[in-house]
């Protein structure tokens, strides 16, 4: 049976956390977009924007989704904080699998972020200001959920 698990949400909500451990109580593969990104353009995400732009960065972000879509039919992925927001990415995933929004609080998303200055959309916005451009693309997420129980509950 083929099952198809996107998490979406702020940077720093635990995507990745969260869906290593769904993966793992599910026994199913665990991906994670950025590094995916990474992988095929042989370089770090941080410096595909700096050198390429944000633009190109979208670009190569759908690629990777539709990439492993068509090459697995079974696995939880972690994408990126913008992923759901740009070109078709959410209608895609929504009809291939079941995405889930990581309903993370802003306070505990900025005490995890505090010593983080990789991401790099986090250099332009606040988390405020992501959360508001980008709160209505996560919540046409089939499910919505804050803690790793309510997940694990779901599959």
């Amino acid at each position: 049976m083929s099952q198809r698990i996107f998490l979406v949400g702020l940077p720093g909500a635990g995507k990745t956390t969260l869906g290593i451990a769904l993966a793992s109580h599910l026994g199913i593969r665990f991906v994670d977009l950025d590094a995916e990104i990474e992988k095929r353009a042989k370089q770090s995400i941080r410096s595909i924007f700096s050198e390429k732009g944000e633009t190109h960065f979208r670009q190569l972000e759908r690629l990777s989704l539709n990439h492993v879509i068509k090459a697995l039919s079974t696995f939880v992925m972690a994408t990126g904080g913008g992923t759901p927001c740009f070109f078709d990415n959410m209608e895609v995933m929504k009809s291939v699998g079941t995405t889930v929004f990581i309903n993370t609080p802003i306070d505990a998303i900025k005490k995890r972020l505090q010593q983080d200055t990789v991401r790099p959309v986090m250099q332009t916005d606040t988390l405020e200001d992501l959360h508001e451009k980008r709160v209505s693309w996560y919540l046409r997420a089939d499910e919505k959920v804050t803690t790793l129980r309510e997940l694990t509950e779901l599959f």
